[in-house]
């Protein structure tokens, strides 16, 4: 059974990207409650991923020879779809606002593989306009050359500017504070119930640190572990985690100093012009339930809630267990989605 829209989110990793306002209007007033609007943009690239002359210029993905290669390895494009997003609501896959869509998710459909892209509206709902549609964050499930061509064609027909979007290292430890407090929200982080839900859903995290050349010319990055058993040992005391102080990677900055003698203050919370934010940032952080890396790189990872059959209590009980955990892990992956989502409203050299 194919993924819901929203579903379309999660278990992919994905190449982010920022958009200026999509223009439109020469051709439709408004897109994602036109469906005919969608259609039409999925015919057009369709044809031009089909190497189709469109308005008297020669389009292909590609030169012939990696055009070919590419081929050998996906089949031919079979389908191309534009769909509004109902919702972005991943804790509730099934709930729809069809009167105020979320965005785009466009799946290109090859023989031997699917890609997709998703274009992404900020939750204020204040993204449609009369001659234009503001989806600022791109998300992107394509090869390199593949992606490109998709770049270029909504730069050919909306006009839109498309950059890179990179995560600062502020972001990547304000990712993982909000992931970790909304599997623990309104619990006590001590009793077992709530140890191993957190435990099940993160399991190990892992997390790059890199370093300037300035100081650092040999050492480009480290890589930390936090085993599964370890990670209580970091946690905050309830009500801490919205401090600097009192986040998770404050815990592992404390404890890198006291054993190796290395002040990183991975957490970010020393004066700016201090060395260790000058000079070392966190550039990627991996766990079981998401990946986020500071090149611009997401993958949000959660499963489904399913009922199980009534009968069996002890069945029932284990079904109730079990989807408790993956409503947590679906609402801490929407927090995340939000958050990423927010930024890309955000300058870039912006340091909110």
């Amino acid at each position: 059974m194919a993924p819901s829209i929203p579903g379309q989110m999660l278990n992919t990793s994905w190449t982010l990207h920022r958009l200026s306002p999509l223009h439109h209007e020469k051709e439709y007033q408004s897109l994602l409650d036109n469906p005919e609007a969608l259609k039409t943009y999925a015919n057009r690239l369709r044809d031009q991923l089909t190497g189709n002359v469109l308005s008297g210029f020669q389009v292909g993905t590609s030169a012939p020879s990696t055009e070919e290669d590419t081929l050998s390895r996906t089949g031919a494009l079979k389908n191309c779809t534009w769909e509004a997003i109902p919702s972005l609501s991943l804790a509730d896959l099934n709930a729809s606002h069809p009167e105020n869509p979320c965005g785009i998710l466009v799946v290109l459909e090859y023989e031997n593989i699917t890609y997709k892209a998703a274009l992404l509206a900020p939750p204020e709902g204040s993204h449609t306009r009369k001659t234009s549609t503001y989806l600022p964050l791109l998300l992107t499930r394509l090869p390199g050359p593949l992606r490109q061509t998709f770049i270029s064609f909504l730069s050919a027909n909306f006009d839109t500017y498309c950059s890179v979007f990179r995560l600062p290292s502020h972001f990547l430890c304000a990712g993982l504070a909000s992931y970790v407090e909304t599997l623990t929200q309104g619990r006590d982080r001590e009793p077992p119930p709530s140890q191993a839900i957190l435990e099940d859903v993160v399991k190990e995290i892992q997390i790059t640190v890199s370093f300037s050349t300035n100081v650092a010319p040999a050492l480009r990055s480290i890589n930390i572990n936090i085993p599964r058993g370890s990670i209580k040992s970091f946690l905050p005391a309830a009500g801490d985690s919205g401090q600097p102080s009192g986040s998770i990677l404050s815990g592992l900055s404390s404890y890198i100093e006291k054993h190796l003698a290395m002040d990183l203050d991975l957490a970010g919370s020393s004066a700016r012009d201090s060395p260790a934010r000058k000079h070392v940032r966190i550039s990627k952080i991996a766990c079981n339930g998401f990946v986020l890396g500071a090149e611009g790189k997401m993958k949000l990872v959660a499963q489904p809630i399913r009922t199980g059959s009534a009968g069996d209590d002890s069945a029932e009980n284990d079904d109730d267990a079990r989807n408790e955990k993956k409503r947590l892990a679906l609402r801490a992956s929407e927090v995340l989605l939000f958050s990423v989502i927010h930024r890309s409203l955000v300058g870039e050299n912006q340091e909110s």
